[in-house]
């Protein structure tokens, strides 16, 4: 059940139509996430649950990781993702995977029974995301292991400053307008701690985008958000159009440094408490 209210706080394109962008940022952000993963202490033969699993780009790597005797949960509370998620997971051949239609702060998931939960790019994007960490720890086991990741929008820039610029503005004015923290990464370790995990640790990482098709990953963000940022009077129709051929402008030129934004990875354990 989607219990957020409307207006939608979600900006950006879902199901086949966010495919293209979401596997691009899969690409940008996975090697030091991968890395990340295992510091935390994912293995084999785990339980896990992927909240915000969107086409299911990391559910598929998950599911790899924890192998046959594993399992994954991907839970979305859009069934357009899920529908693409299940797509990708099956072309890899996956028998472990699972998808669950549920909004991420009341998934109905059973209470103590996963050994790892994860998130990227989710808690941002939800009006609660206290909320959304403590139905995590909650759907973990005594013991089991935290790892969210997480980004600073206001922080993509571009060396020299170019129109790629825009997606930090854009998103840092139209968040405060949906009750959003574009830049909950800053705050991330803090809330993690105050969501009663233990053994907390951290690490950042901004990707810089010096060629490929990577280069793209902020303009197409722009375009799926584009009409809602018009509909909420922060950019005319006119000045986008200007706006995104400018950015393809940059993206083109060898010589701009497109920094993709800063990236929090947060991991922590569900230690009860008078536990060491």
């Amino acid at each position: 059940m989607n219990t957020i209210t409307q207006p939608n706080p979600y900006a950006l394109a879902t199901g086949s139509a966010a495919v293209r962008r979401l596997h691009v940022l899969h690409d940008v952000y996975a090697p030091v996430g991968l890395q990340m993963l295992f510091e935390a202490g994912i293995r084999e033969g785990m339980k896990v649950a992927d909240f915000g699993c969107g086409v299911g780009v990391v559910t598929r790597m998950l599911a790899e990781i924890v192998g046959p005797s594993g399992s994954v949960t991907g839970i979305d509370v859009n069934s357009q993702q899920l529908a693409e998620a299940r797509r990708w997971c099956e072309s890899y051949g996956l028998t472990n995977t699972s998808f669950v239609t549920a909004d991420a702060t009341h998934t109905g998931l059973p209470r103590q029974s996963f050994d790892l939960v994860y998130c990227r790019f989710l808690l941002l994007h939800l009006p609660d995301p206290m909320a959304c960490l403590h139905e995590m720890r909650a759907v973990l086991r005594p013991g089991g292991i935290l790892v969210v990741e997480d980004g600073d929008l206001a922080s993509a820039t571009s060396v020299p400053p170019t129109a790629t610029d825009a997606f930090a503005d854009l998103f840092s004015r139209f968040g405060p307008m949906r009750g959003l923290d574009y830049s909950l990464s800053n705050n991330l370790y803090h809330m993690v701690i105050a969501a009663g995990f233990s053994e907390v640790g951290i690490h950042i990482h901004q990707p810089a985008l010096t060629e490929g098709v990577n280069r793209s990953l902020m303009k197409w963000s722009v375009e799926e958000a584009g009409p809602t940022f018009v509909d909420a009077g922060i950019i005319t129709p006119g000045d986008l159009t200007r706006t995104l051929a400018e950015m393809q402008d940059a993206i083109d030129d060898p010589e701009v440094l497109i920094l993709a934004p800063r990236m929090s990875v947060v991991w922590g354990k569900n230690v009860p408490s008078g536990i060491d």
